[in-house]
């Protein structure tokens, strides 16, 4: 009996020691009510978690974001084909994975190959931004002119209304050369202010 005995809790000692199947438990949502299961929910389901042995994954490395390449310069366009070239290899070169001495031999390379070559396409590219800057204040001062040519006939014309409701007024008591002022007045007010 004593055996017996020792058998038994070894059995029951090795059952508790042993490890558990490989079971998952799943959250399910049904009619607004919320309840555990041990198989998939109906329709979509939510993995809470696994019991027993799980499979080891390797962890991704991470890798930083490569970076967005920077605006093209404008002097850019001055440049023969050849350095041009080089140039956008050069701007474009971090946001293609390419090591700093590669670039670094890039930039060598550009030096020695492009140096007057860029002064001179530097030179250009800041002369037309000077002439777009000229032409942009040229078009703001003609355009400032246009308002205040507007708003000088615009005033002459309201002093002409006004001189020529108060003559009428008392048009009257005017003698024949004040009338016929005003009716040159009147004539060039209608040129003036209506005709345009």
């Amino acid at each position: 009996m004593h055996a017996a005995f020792l058998l038994l809790t070894l059995v029951s000692l090795g059952a508790l020691l042993a490890p558990p199947a490989s079971a998952q438990a799943y959250r399910c949502n049904a009619d607004g009510r919320v309840y555990y299961s041990e198989r998939p929910c109906p329709g979509a389901s939510t993995r809470l978690n696994a019991y027993g042995s799980r499979p080891i994954s390797t962890p991704t490395p991470y890798s930083a974001p490569l970076p967005a390449a920077g605006k093209m310069q404008d002097h850019v366009k001055y440049l023969s084909p050849a350095c041009a070239s080089i140039a956008e290899a050069i701007r474009t070169a971090p946001t293609r994975g390419v090591r700093g001495d590669t670039i670094a031999g890039l930039r060598d390379e550009y030096q020695q190959k492009c140096q007057y070559e860029d002064l001179d396409a530097r030179r250009q590219a800041s002369q037309e931004k000077a002439d777009q800057s000229r032409e942009q204040l040229a078009q703001r001062d003609a355009v400032a002119r246009d308002r205040r040519a507007v708003q000088l006939r615009a005033d002459q014309c309201a002093a002409m209304r006004d001189v020529i409701g108060t003559k009428r007024a008392r048009e009257a008591a005017l003698n024949a050369t004040e009338v016929a002022a005003l009716r040159s007045l009147e004539q060039t007010y209608n040129e003036r202010c209506i005709a345009q």
